[in-house]
């Protein structure tokens, strides 16, 4: 299964896997792997600073 979540912190993405039905009955047998993603312009601004030093 695919998931794109818009959190506002890491904890908040916690609360939310912590609640789903399937993590509170299989626990520890679930595998969670979470990918950060960037806005582009968030990225682009944040090179564009890098480059500019």
């Amino acid at each position: 299964m695919l998931v794109i979540a818009d959190v506002e912190t890491p904890d908040d993405l916690d609360r939310i896997l912590f609640d789903l039905p399937i993590i509170q009955k299989m626990g520890h047998l679930v595998q969670v792997d979470v990918k950060s993603l960037r806005r582009y312009e968030d990225f682009a601004e944040d090179v564009k600073e890098r480059l500019g030093r």
